[in-house]
């Protein structure tokens, strides 16, 4: 069963949001940048391309906008469905669903909306994961780790003749949340290691914020992997 074709707009420009968004087009659905909040009551459905510390102006941005029924998709593994809560009470379908790799972390609060975000994500070949809230940043700091040591090996791959193309990175990395998900990081025992390749990342991508995040950054002690 498949999902119905909808019109989606996308507001913000996180990489998980747009890179989903892009997978929703390429499984035929609709897909518009939102240039005015204002204009939200042409579409079926919203995502919020916001990085967790972006997800409460986001939310407010088209607060006032939204309209009962409409589906609302939010991307960052930082943050769990209730930051959508302000969207929740004026009637909306929200939804978190945050890239894991090959598959998506997800948090709704009725079947109505597992049923649309399963639909949704078996369109573009993933499959849904239930990550509880407290696990989220632990996890985050994990996948940023391996996605920048994936980003980086490929650039290597590349420059050593072993690869001979290398269209993109298909990791869905965003400074913001690589950054927030540092005290997991450090929880983990791996504050240096994550340091060190997102400096490399942020140099060899051109994220000057990430870089300098890095460079700036002491260690909270001497040694830690």
């Amino acid at each position: 069963m498949s999902a119905p074709r909808m019109r989606v707009a996308v507001w913000g420009d996180s990489r998980a949001g747009i890179n989903f968004a892009l997978r929703l087009e390429m499984a035929g659905h609709t897909i518009e940048k939102l240039e005015d909040p204002a204009q939200l009551d042409r579409f079926d459905a919203l995502i919020l391309a916001a990085t967790a510390r972006e997800l409460e102006g986001a939310v407010g941005d088209v607060e006032k906008h939204v309209r009962p029924k409409q589906i609302v998709i939010h991307t960052s593994l930082l943050a769990g469905v209730e930051a959508l809560d302000e969207l929740e009470t004026r009637g909306c379908l929200t939804i978190a669903a945050a890239p894991l790799g090959d598959s998506y972390a997800v948090g709704t609060l009725d079947e109505v909306a597992d049923t649309v975000i399963g639909l949704l994500l078996s369109e573009i070949h993933q499959t849904a994961e239930t990550v509880p809230e407290a696990q989220r940043a632990e996890r985050a700091a994990r996948l940023y780790y391996a996605e920048m040591l994936g980003e980086l090996s490929a650039w290597a791959a590349l420059k050593a003749g072993i690869i001979e193309d290398f269209m993109g990175s298909s990791f869905d990395l965003d400074a913001d949340d690589i950054i927030d998900a540092y005290p997991a990081a450090v929880e983990l025992g791996m504050a240096r290691n994550y340091r060190d390749v997102a400096r490399m990342v942020g140099e060899k991508k051109n994220m000057e914020e990430l870089e300098l995040w890095a460079v700036r950054k002491e260690a909270p002690w001497p040694s830690n992997s």
